[in-house]
């Protein structure tokens, strides 16, 4: 099997692996920074490995999204 693929076949994936994972919920994921992605052209592609690193919390700890920096490349600093 690939390691890169889309969203939709990700999804597949995990669901074989009997990781209940849903398309909407990964979605948010990777809109929130929190799995690295790389758009090409309309598609989003991830690496699977990397998926699969963020759901067993390698590090110990609960995953925090990443910071997500907008279209102005300007990051929201909170006080």
């Amino acid at each position: 099997m690939p390691n890169v693929v889309t969203i939709r076949e990700a999804v597949q994936r995990a669901k074989s692996d009997g990781v209940p994972v849903s398309e909407y919920t990964l979605r948010l994921w990777v809109k929130n920074g929190a799995i690295p992605v790389r758009k090409v052209g309309q598609k989003v592609l991830l690496y699977y490995p990397n998926l699969v690193r963020y759901l067993q919390c390698e590090d110990g700890k609960d995953n925090q999204p990443a910071t997500v920096v907008g279209a102005s490349g300007i990051r929201r600093v909170e006080i």
